[in-house]
This record gives C-alpha cells, sequence and structure tokens, in this order.
C-alpha cells in the first residue's frame, strides 16, 4: 500500500506547478544523477564524433597520398621512380599503417553507434562500459595513425629532397618535431592533473 502511495506522489511534481509541495527524499538526487549522466553522454557523444572527423580524415588524406607517390612515375611502365630507395619504402608502410588505422578507428565509432543505436547489450552498464573500451582504443589507433602519417610525410620529404640533402634533413627535423610537441604535451597534461 505504501509503495502504490509512494508511485502515486511521483506524478505530482510532473505538472504545471512542476514539483509542487511533494518531493519525495532522493528525488533530487535521482535527478542530479540523470543529470549528471545526459551530460557525460553528451559530451562522450561530441568527443567521439571530433574523434570521427579526425579519424575519417587522416583516412582521406593517406589514401590519396598513396595515389600521388612523392617523386612521380615512369611515364613508359606506369610505375614508381623511387621505388628502391629506402626513405620511399618507409613512405608506402608508414602511410599504409595511418590508413589502416584510421580506418579502423572509423569501423569502432560506428561499430559503438550501432551498439547504442539498437542496444545490442541488454545490460546498460556492459553496454556503457564496451563503448568505452572501444573508444580508448579508436582514440590510441587515431594517435598512432597521427604518428604514422607524420612518418610518412618525413620518409615521403626525404625520398623527394635527398639530392638536397640540407633542405631534407631540415624538413625532417621540423617534421619530428611532432613527437616532440607530443611529448610536451603529455607532460603539461599529467603535471597539471597531479597538481
Amino acid at each position: 500500500m505504501q509503495k502504490e502511495i509512494l508511485e502515486s506522489l511521483e506524478d505530482v511534481g510532473s505538472g504545471p506547478i512542476d514539483r509542487g509541495p511533494f518531493v519525495l527524499k532522493g528525488e533530487e538526487e535521482k535527478n542530479n544523477d540523470i543529470e549528471e549522466i545526459k551530460e557525460e553522454e553528451d559530451a562522450l557523444s561530441k568527443a567521439r564524433e571530433s574523434h570521427l572527423v579526425v579519424a575519417a580524415l587522416i583516412a582521406t588524406v593517406t589514401f590519396a597520398a598513396a595515389f600521388t607517390l612523392p617523386g612521380g612515375y615512369k611515364s613508359d611502365q606506369g610505375t614508381t621512380i623511387l621505388v628502391k630507395k629506402a626513405a620511399f619504402i618507409v613512405f608506402v608502410i608508414s602511410d599504409a599503417m595511418s590508413m589502416v588505422l584510421s580506418i579502423l578507428a572509423v569501423f569502432i565509432h560506428f561499430l559503438i553507434s550501432l551498439i547504442h543505436g539498437f542496444e545490442m547489450v541488454k545490460d546498460k552498464e556492459i553496454d556503457e562500459e564496451a563503448a568505452m573500451k572501444l573508444f580508448e582504443v579508436a582514440t590510441w589507433l587515431t594517435m598512432i595513425g597521427m604518428g604514422t602519417m607524420i612518418i610518412a610525410f618525413i620518409s615521403g620529404t626525404y625520398a623527394v629532397l635527398e639530392p638536397s640533402l640540407g633542405l631534407a634533413l631540415r624538413t625532417c627535423l621540423v617534421g619530428l618535431s611532432f613527437f616532440f610537441l607530443v611529448y610536451l604535451v603529455f607532460r603539461f597534461i599529467r603535471r597539471n592533473l597531479n597538481d
């Protein structure tokens, strides 16, 4: 009987006056928890959207780079001019790695959307836990894809500019500065999290 009375009082607060004089104990906490969960879901959704854009952009750029190879083609055979150079081989391998990793990240984001959209998992906690793990994996794949894209840039630039060794080395140093800057950013983040 008491349970039925409490359930009927839950509807009282949903009228035009909002909560009215009847505020059930713990109802405000429940509403605050629901608002926090919605904010977390919105933040995760926005983060997933931006990660998806970055991963798709990396895939697009690396796909295009695979067909506009540095150094060009031999017109009579259709093969690349720099095919035997070590820097060119590094370019092709790192470009392919970057494309595969970024497309895999796009696929994982697609999979997360399917899990959420069709609620494939009946237990909501397992659903959220799986989505967060997949999101973390996709984030790491995207970051590694960025790194291999920089390696592709450096090696492709070096392969083309090798006759002008000074310019080639300077360009490689500028490209390698990416990894140093990433290290500084992570160090900054760690320092701020510890404070």
